[in-house]
């Protein structure tokens, strides 16, 4: 995702160390109920839901075998996923949804998900003084409670027969860990399932409609939805201060008055037998890389709308021409500040601490109003180019291509499964706010369907 940045305050870099030198080690979230012994000695991930496996008595979905393919060696955990793990997992029908088919899909609602169910993302800065603080309360109630669905797994090798550790986590700190896991380098190479590929935008618009469904499982708040944060709008991180995310003081440190500044990494411990096992705080310094010192501006945003291709080969990093690598970030726009990184990386580099490392990024909930704006760049230029198409091709790294499954989400699905379901099929849509400069809105046609 990015490269690892050099700071100048103190940092619990044994920890980072510990995720380049274990590169055996397995992190990644499982349903409560596959982590249970018969689960994991029968290879079956389908949990009971009403009296029967995957509801299939209700109607709702089935336990089916997952699709046999050879697992390329050296082992990789999220290439074929979940087929190191298990043989069978629910396959869900209709607008069922989740590891047990116990859930509706995004966008539905009601005892039989017959329901449509639809929010409105804001930008952050427009919510009302009340939204405002229902949605920073409810992020500080994920943060502290224990996640009652899922469980982290970590494992020096999942090879050998029951070498696995489960431990529990909260609702938010499961999140963490999911990107973590996604973000992590296939062995060798730079490649990974959710980033430098075509799976980019798409894996992030999944695990945003994850951590929305777990905390409105958690709060019985049904209409929680994660504002937007454009920072076209601004020269600065006008998001951090304590009436949001926190101020921060020079050393980089979250202001004692915010709530925020008690949160903690949850990196856990990386390697099992290391004692560096403190976990960190959070670390912001907005703007004070000698480097990134910007943020994207309007005239970005314009540049990569003018890509008339989804992803270009190779489809990686490289590529040119491409909106999802320009709006990744590696595409530079030839401009006179002569970065670097532009759009999504530049946001990451510009805040300069703890979303600025892969293993720590998503510790930061400035991560994830981020992510919700580039799903809205991503909306923006579907709409206007609807022939566009998901690469069908072999340069594509395995585990982002059209076909493989997303890891590590249950349950299985493609990284082309959501391409042509618009954010409105999927329960969303965004409201441009009242002074756009930045041409980031989205076409409102659909709002006669409401």
């Amino acid at each position: 995702m990015l490269p690892l940045l050099h700071f100048t305050w103190p940092w619990p870099w044994p920890v980072f160390l510990l995720c380049l030198v274990c590169p055996r080690v397995v992190q990644a979230q499982f349903p409560r109920p596959c982590t249970a012994p018969e689960a994991l000695e029968s290879r079956m991930c389908c949990p009971v839901w009403k009296g029967s496996p995957c509801g299939f008595s209700s109607g709702r979905g089935v336990c089916a075998p997952h699709p046999a393919r050879d697992l390329p060696k050296p082992v990789d955990y999220r290439v074929n996923w979940p087929r190191a793990f298990y043989d069978s997992v629910c396959t869900c029908w209709g607008n069922y949804d989740g590891f047990d088919c116990g859930q509706c899909l995004p966008g539905w609602k009601g005892p039989q998900c017959s329901q449509q169910h639809h929010v409105e993302r804001k930008e952050i800065t427009e919510l009302t003084d009340q939204e405002r603080e229902t949605f920073l309360s409810s992020l500080h109630k994920a943060k502290r409670s224990l996640s009652s669905r899922y469980t982290i797994l970590t494992s020096r090798d999942t090879t050998v027969e029951g070498n696995y550790n489960f431990r529990n986590t909260s609702v938010y700190d499961l999140y963490v860990w999911m990107h973590y896991y996604s973000a992590k380098s296939y062995a060798g190479s730079e490649n990974n399932s959710a980033h430098r590929g075509p799976a980019f935008a798409f894996w992030h618009r999944v695990f945003l409609l994850f951590i929305e469904r777990e905390i409105r499982e958690l709060t019985g708040d049904q209409d929680f939805y994660v504002p937007y944060w454009d920072w076209t709008r601004t020269d600065h991180c006008n998001i951090c201060t304590n009436q949001y995310f926190g101020g921060v003081g020079q050393d980089g440190r979250i202001d004692g008055a915010s709530p925020f500044s008690k949160w903690e990494e949850s990196l856990g411990i990386i390697c099992i037998q290391s004692d560096a096992s403190e976990p960190g705080r959070l670390i912001r310094n907005p703007g004070r890389d000698p480097v990134f010192k910007t943020l994207p501006t309007a005239e970005d945003v314009e540049d990569i709308m003018t890509a008339e291709s989804f992803d270009t080969p190779p489809f990686d990093k490289t590529s040119t021409n491409s909106f999802r690598n320009k709006l990744e970030g590696f595409d530079i726009p030839q401009d006179s500040r002569h970065l670097n990184a532009s759009m999504h990386n530049l946001i990451h580099r510009y805040l300069n601490g703890t979303m600025s490392l892969v293993p720590t990024a998503a510790n930061d909930p400035v991560f994830m109003l981020h992510h919700c704006f580039i799903d809205k760049l991503l909306e923006r230029w579907l709409e206007d180019h609807s022939d566009a198409a998901y690469p069908d091709s072999e340069q594509v790294h395995p585990a982002q291509r059209a076909q493989a499954f997303m890891a590590p989400f249950f349950p299985l699905r493609t990284n082309s499964f959501y391409w042509g379901r618009d954010t409105w099929s999927l329960g969303y849509r965004y409201k441009d706010h009242k002074d756009s400069n930045s041409g980031a809105g989205n076409s409102t046609a659909r709002e006669a369907a409401v």
